[in-house]
């Protein structure tokens, strides 16, 4: 009936057995993080370079937070850029990675420091959630080598280093945990609700990523209607509707407001969608600028070694077999997608073509390498130990390629703390933008300029240019405030006048004259102008909600009360 001392000596306690999972699991995220410093240390070391889209981001930081400052709970309107003529950049680029930024920022960081942060936050994040994801599946060893894979793929290193972009750093991080909620929302309707917030913050972090993961994942979905019920796949489907729901108040200006503006210049950037055939091969990334036929052929060869280890090694293994066939047909689709025989697709549809380019679909490419790298790591942990060694071997081959390739790229280019003998004049709109944000000397991206009333793009901004001038008549005007989003001033005209305001035109934009409505004109530069009568005039413009804003906030509001009723309902299932 007892045990004696011994049996109770050796027998390990409730604690111990919860205690060691723990540990593991600590370990590992100590492990991650430290990866993560590895590989970005030469940008926390060093500090940041000027490659591609840094400058934007920096520039949009800067403002987003000062506005942010100010009161303006959702900055949309970035008063202080092109010159001070003003971007309507927040109506279409998402807001959630600033949000993170400002609070960065506010909590004492330079802005340095804390894109610095930011993209280490994101490259961690990447492990982390692919992990998550990949314990749900195979373990501990095969997710952590996943998560080791995911976070040195010659994809990451291209985007710190080469385009600088951080909301697809933070969209790259999401990639994982979207399809582990995915998973378990199939078996558990509690997790849908969580697969809803998921689709909202990846709508709220990056446009392109979210259109390309959408029309993977839903692929990805409905392929379980073959062994799933319809009612289960059906109602993850809707969970994603929700999702994409609470974040209308973003989405649908997004979409509506379009034609306000310049979009069309998003075509062009990178090279766009277009097809440079290169000695005649067919199967090669259309946009060959910027690195990206490097990076597609170094993961192909890693995806390539683990195919042929997978269908050799673990032949016997029919799980493992069906998992690398499964996954090696969606790597097949994206890379058909990045080849020229995808022309046709890209030519149909102008929407696909607004992703700029068909390297972002390496985002998903270097995800099911990953993925791979856990399903074949999973199945040789079952061989003999002489197989095992030669196998993890050829995997340590492979992370070291991928991680000499980024180690190359973070030194090709000169940093702000260790330039070298590089030219640093590409440095220098980086410069300015972390020194000098708020004196009216930064541009914005050409495609968020709204358009002229007859739908031509307005000309490029001037530098320099007075905030009010009097183009016609004559006038004196007295400036009382020039706030982000409402101006107002004093003029006393002497005889008909015409005031131009240095203010990009938008439907956002309205203007009272002596507390009443006054129409707006549109310069030939397309900033707004007023022409007032003789008399002294009390003037004030306000940025206020555009109908879609409106329309969109209200589907917002909508959303989240479908949500909770969502989740009532769940939990009581």
């Amino acid at each position: 009936m007892f045990r004696n001392s011994s049996q109770l000596a050796s027998t390990p306690s409730k604690n111990q057995l919860l205690l060691n999972p723990l540990l593991v699991e600590t370990g590992i995220v100590i492990l991650l993080a430290l990866v993560a410093v590895v590989i970005n240390w030469k940008m926390i070391h060093d500090g940041i370079n000027g490659m591609i889209d840094m400058q934007w981001h920096i520039t949009w930081l800067q403002h987003f937070s000062k506005q942010l400052a100010e009161g303006i709970g959702y900055p949309r309107w970035l008063a202080g850029t092109n010159f001070g003529y003003g971007s309507p950049t927040f109506i279409f680029y998402p807001p959630l990675v600033y949000y993170l930024g400002a609070l960065l920022k506010f909590s004492g960081l330079t802005i340095e420091q804390t894109v610095i942060v930011l993209f280490y936050l994101a490259l961690f994040l990447s492990g982390l959630t692919f992990y998550i994801y990949g314990r749900n599946h195979w373990g501990v060893i095969p997710s952590v080598i996943g998560a080791l894979a995911y976070m040195t793929a010659p994809y990451m290193g291209f985007l710190i280093y080469w385009v600088a972009s951080i909301p697809s750093m933070f969209a790259q991080a999401l990639i994982p945990l979207g399809w582990w909620l995915t998973d378990k929302a199939l078996l558990q309707p509690k997790w849908r609700v969580g697969l809803a917030l998921f689709w909202t913050v990846l709508a709220l972090t990056h446009l392109p990523s979210l259109l390309l993961c959408a029309i993977a994942w839903l692929g990805y979905t409905l392929f379980f209607f073959l062994n799933r019920s319809w009612k289960d796949v059906v109602t993850t489907l809707l969970s994603a509707g929700i999702g994409l729901g609470i974040a209308s108040f973003f989405l649908i200006p997004a979409i509506l407001e379009q034609p306000l503006i310049n979009i069309d210049e998003m075509q062009k950037v990178g090279g766009g969608f277009r097809v440079t055939n290169i000695g005649g091969m067919p199967l090669f990334p259309l946009s060959i600028d910027r690195g990206a036929p490097y990076v597609f052929f170094l993961q192909s060869l890693a995806i390539i070694a683990l195919t042929i280890i997978a269908l050799i090694c673990c032949r016997k293994n029919a799980a493992i077999i069906h998992d690398t066939w499964r996954w090696l047909v969606f790597v097949l689709l994206l890379a058909f997608l990045m080849s020229s025989w995808s022309l046709p697709i890209w030519e149909a549809s102008p929407t696909l073509q607004k992703v700029q380019s068909p390297l972002r679909l390496l985002q998903l490419f270097s995800f099911g390498g990953a993925v791979l790298y856990g399903v074949v790591t999973s199945g040789i942990l079952k061989l003999r130990l002489q197989i095992r060694f030669v196998i993890s071997l050829i995997i340590f081959v492979i992370f070291i390629s991928n991680f000499a390739y980024s180690y190359k790229l973070a030194r090709k280019f000169p940093t702000f703390n260790k330039p070298g003998r590089a030219n640093l004049e590409h440095l220098e709109p980086v410069r300015k933008a972390l020194d000098d944000p708020y004196t009216d000397k930064l541009i914005d991206v050409p495609q968020y300029i709204p358009l002229l009333p007859n739908g031509n793009p307005a000309p490029d901004p001037v530098i320099g240019q007075p905030q009010l001038s009097i183009i016609k008549g004559q006038s004196s005007i007295e400036i009382n405030h020039w706030g982000s989003y409402k101006r107002m001033f004093n003029v006393t005209a002497e005889e008909l006048s015409t005031i131009r305001v240095r203010t990009y035109y938008y439907p956002a934009w309205h203007l009272y004259v002596n507390q009443k409505s006054h129409p707006i004109d549109v310069s030939e530069d397309g900033t707004m102008k007023l022409t007032l009568e003789p008399g002294s005039y009390a003037v004030e413009l306000r940025y206020q909600w555009t109908r879609a804003f409106t329309l969109g906030v209200v589907l917002s509001v909508l959303s989240l009360i479908a949500l909770s009723l969502f989740g009532i309902k769940l939990q009581k299932f």
